[in-house]
């Protein structure tokens, strides 16, 4: 078996389940029996009376659903669980990530490890991510996400940290006018610093949708009707704080949206729905009209009642876009397809050291 590939990243929400879970399944149809492996774990869930991690479990689902559950996220970072690290030795955690790491690769050509948060994460329990890499003996994928030059002196950074184990860098989120800028100028100035560019990934509006469920469960916000919509994606969100022929106009112009307007404004509440929308949040707590709530029905559009005014729901609605992770369907499509385009997975394979599938 090839050494492990840890997935990491120089800052937190930057595509690091995306990328694991399609270089994963694209080496699945390669023919290389991948495995799935996180160390550190921040969403806790239970699973037939196991306490692991959503995230871990999810991949693990896919790529190899024979794994011990108990094993694929062996330490979560709970705050007694950090507690008792900072007043004990943490030799026991690393020793529990080794095993669990060892049952996961059983049968494995590679096993894909999952990072949390940006490399410093765990720290605290002497786990970050370099640490996590030499103790895993793993090579390291890092990701970034491109806002300006400062993302390339991250990566140099990183390079610093990781040293020889770092295989090169994927850049995740890059919007157009950096794309040029990236791919003829900062690009090539990183691979003449021996640090590959294996990938520049555009920003994608599909994997940056929300679930109408997960506003209601993150602002968070009452359903007033239509809960067979919950599972809809809300791509992009618009505030109807404009007069109400403005708002039909823009309205017509935008697709698969949210509108968040106040709860007392039903003339911006029925432009809404005569248009192509998936919700509309209500704030300030105010509910709406009967006549409103029943058309919203008809429609079946979902509405939503926010406790916070229209400033604070924006603000806690860009709090959580980009920040939930990809579960739906659509979205694992949409990340392969952007993968298989935009990551040069040859050049992965090779620095892997895997060589032809089974």
């Amino acid at each position: 078996m090839t050494p492990p590939l840890y997935i990491a990243s120089v800052d937190s929400f930057s595509g690091k389940s995306t990328i694991a879970l399609a270089l994963g399944l694209q080496l699945g149809e390669a023919g290389f029996r991948v495995g799935y492996f996180k160390p550190l774990g921040t969403l806790p869930l239970v699973v037939q009376e196991v306490t692991t991690d959503e995230d871990a479990y999810f991949i693990t689902n896919w790529l190899n659903p024979d794994a011990p559950l108990d094993a694929v996220c062996p330490v979560l970072l709970t705050p007694e669980v950090t507690a008792r690290a900072i007043r004990e030795d943490p030799g026991n955690l690393r020793r529990q990530i080794s095993e669990a790491y060892a049952r996961v690769a059983v049968g494995r050509d590679l096993v894909i490890v999952g990072g949390i948060g940006d490399l410093a994460r765990g720290s605290l329990l002497g786990l970050s991510a370099p640490t996590i890499a030499e103790l895993l003996d793993a090579q390291v994928i890092v990701l970034a996400k491109f806002t300006s030059q400062a993302s390339v002196e991250e990566v140099l950074l990183a390079r610093l940290l990781l040293g020889a184990r770092l295989l090169g860098v994927i850049f995740n989120f890059v919007g157009l006018r950096d794309w040029e800028a990236l791919n003829k100028e900062l690009a090539p100035y990183l691979e003449s610093r021996g640090i590959p560019v294996l990938g520049i990934l555009p920003h994608d509006e599909l994997l940056g949708a929300v679930r109408v469920r997960d506003l209601t469960e993150h602002l968070p916000a009452k359903l007033l009707c239509c809960e067979k919509a919950l599972d809809e994606l809300i791509v992009h969100f618009v505030v109807g704080a404009m007069g109400v022929t403005s708002a039909a106009k823009y309205f017509r112009q935008i697709a698969d949206k949210a509108v968040i307007t106040g709860g007392d404004r039903a003339d911006i509440q029925l432009a809404a729905l005569q248009t192509a929308t998936k919700a509309i949040v209500l704030t300030g707590n105010i509910h709406p009209s009967q006549v409103i709530l029943k058309r919203a029905q008809q429609l079946g559009i979902p509405m939503l009642l926010s406790p916070l005014d229209t400033l604070s729901t924006v603000e806690r609605i860009e709090q959580i876009t980009g920040r939930l992770r990809v579960r739906e369907s659509t979205k694992v499509d949409r990340g392969r397809a952007l993968f298989a385009e935009h990551v040069d997975f040859n050049r992965i394979r090779t620095a892997i050291g895997l060589g032809d599938g089974m």
